[in-house]
């Protein structure tokens, strides 16, 4: 098991997303405490929070915002039971979203990202919801020509961009693997 610290210890906003979404996923709360979920609280690899650290107060210099975490450290167990879900409600595209050779969010260097505005207290959307699963992807928004598209597309690429030069990697969707 990695070195686990918790976000909120180190002033990082963030709520771990399959507490708060366990219903919509067809998860029981008794399923998700058997697989060591016990509360929102998100947890990531130590080597990694300087790195969100300074994101985040990047974030707050440069646009008044902050960077959220919606999910860090994820078990195996975890994966193994969000997978199996997924993949009797939505088939094959589940696929698609979780890479369960690696399990990436296992090794608690792995984050899923969204951006914060403290001053109207909610996310500030890089997607459209109703682009569907697909609009996780990078350079979903690229050829899109559309004002709100390339709001997206601006809003991504300016993320990534501040993950990558604190030694994150994107892959292809919206989740950063940082390695040290």
């Amino acid at each position: 098991m990695p070195d686990l610290v918790y976000i909120d210890d180190d002033g990082l906003l963030g709520t771990n997303f399959y507490w708060h979404k366990h219903d919509a996923k067809g998860i029981t709360k008794e399923e998700i405490l058997s697989v060591g979920l016990t509360s929102d609280r998100v947890q990531v690899a130590r080597e990694i929070i300087d790195a969100l650290v300074a994101v985040d107060a990047r974030l707050q210099r440069e646009r008044g915002w902050r960077l959220y975490i919606k999910e860090g450290y994820r078990s195996k167990a975890l994966y193994e039971l969000i997978y199996e879900k997924r993949l009797a409600k939505f088939g094959e595209e589940t696929k698609k979203l979780f890479n369960m050779e690696t399990m990436p969010h296992a090794t608690g260097r792995s984050v899923d990202v969204a951006l914060w505005d403290p001053a109207i207290d909610r996310e500030v959307y890089m997607r459209n919801a109703e682009d569907g699963t697909d609009a996780l992807f990078v350079d979903f928004y690229k050829e899109r020509t559309d004002e709100a598209s390339r709001r997206y597309q601006e809003l991504q690429t300016y993320l990534i961009s501040l993950m990558q030069e604190r030694g994150c990697q994107t892959k292809i969707n919206m989740s950063h693997p940082c390695a040290k």
